[in-house]
């Protein structure tokens, strides 16, 4: 029930740091943070650096082809 739970605010989540981002699009530091500049997907809270997955989840199947 637990993996449920958490494969469940896996997909509900719209924000998450870079190391999160770089793991869901298979992309190193350097390349996450060009794409998150370029797709308008950065937000920042303070000192803290956050992607927008719903942005970047757009601009990717828009760059990719996709819908």
């Amino acid at each position: 029930m637990k993996e449920l739970l958490q494969k469940e605010d896996d997909v509900l989540q719209k924000l998450g740091t870079v190391e999160q981002a770089m793991k869901r699009y298979s992309l190193g530091e350097t390349n996450m943070r060009r794409v998150g500049n370029e797709a308008g997907a950065i937000v920042r809270i303070g000192k803290s650096v956050r992607f927008n997955f719903t942005i970047l989840d757009r601009y990717m199947d828009r760059i990719s082809g996709g819908l």
